[in-house]
């Protein structure tokens, strides 16, 4: 008798250390597995196995401005695994912000997402089920102090949802984001453009004491879609009010463009 519950015992003890590293996976990749530099160019196929790739994609998206992100400021970035053609029932990913050996920035998790080893963000165990063969995690990037341009690189893997690590597909991507040069509050041409304050939360001044001519006034977001587009008067140099109470938070360019065939541009922030 107590010999067949010491065998019943280590059978369960032996199923348990075999189901284990599928459960872990299953709550997020382990920290590493992107494919990156700093992974030693290790992904998840280090414990899953599948075809070759055919039509699935990784793609990387954010909210940094075409012209560069601003130190000290939070992002949002986007990884979204489509399976195309191919389908899939479940889907993970990890992913990393790196240059020149070294991660950049700082990372915070969203809903759907968890940190490992505060260095490379991956999916939840809730956060797996794909729609339509699409899946997309979101996750917020601050950009400290670092380099002039840095890389996001991801792994995502496409699960074919039978409880083992074979029959799986895995697809890299990575993305290179540079740095603005123009800062907050900064003009980047020869006519002086000021927002005041910045950040702005109700109203914001825009000031250009040399645009005493006709022009157009636009103002773009961190994804470049146009909010504001407007004459710009010979009298708004000494100053044009702007009602900013229900832009959402975030990153905005105002642009003036001169009909003397002068331009000025300055960043700024709008922040609820």
């Amino acid at each position: 008798m107590k010999k067949n519950l010491l065998k019943s015992i280590l059978a369960l003890m032996a199923l348990f250390i075999i189901s284990f590293p599928a459960l872990t996976n299953k709550n997020g990749a382990p920290a590493g597995k992107t494919g990156s530099p700093l992974s030693n160019g290790q992904t998840c196929y280090s414990c899953h196995s599948g075809p070759s790739v055919s039509t699935q994609g990784v793609t990387i998206s954010s909210d940094i401005p075409t012209d560069g992100y601003l130190d000290n400021t939070s992002y949002t970035i986007t990884i979204t695994s489509d399976a195309g053609s191919a389908g899939m029932s479940t889907a993970g990913f990890e992913a990393s912000v790196e240059k020149a050996g070294s991660h950049q920035g700082s990372l915070t998790a969203s809903s759907g997402t968890q940190l490992k080893q505060s260095n490379f963000v991956t999916h939840t165990s809730s956060s797996t089920s794909a729609s339509n063969g699409v899946k997309s995690w979101s996750f917020s990037w601050n950009s400290a102090t670092g380099s002039d341009s840095v890389t996001v690189y991801a792994a995502g893997l496409f699960a074919n949802g039978n409880n083992q690590n074979s029959g799986d597909a895995l697809v890299t991507s990575s993305l290179e984001f540079k740095k603005s040069h123009v800062g907050l509050g900064e003009s980047s041409s020869l006519i002086e453009l000021s927002a005041s304050p910045n950040p702005a939360q109700n109203v914001l001044r825009l000031s250009a004491p040399d645009a005493h001519a006709e022009g157009q006034l636009t103002v773009v977001d961190a994804l470049g879609r146009v909010v504001l587009d407007s004459p710009w008067n010979a009298q708004d140099a000494s100053g044009r009010v702007l009602e900013v109470t229900y832009w959402p938070t975030g990153i905005y360019t105002a642009l003036i463009r001169l009909n003397t065939g002068t331009n000025a541009q300055v960043r700024f922030q709008v922040l609820h």
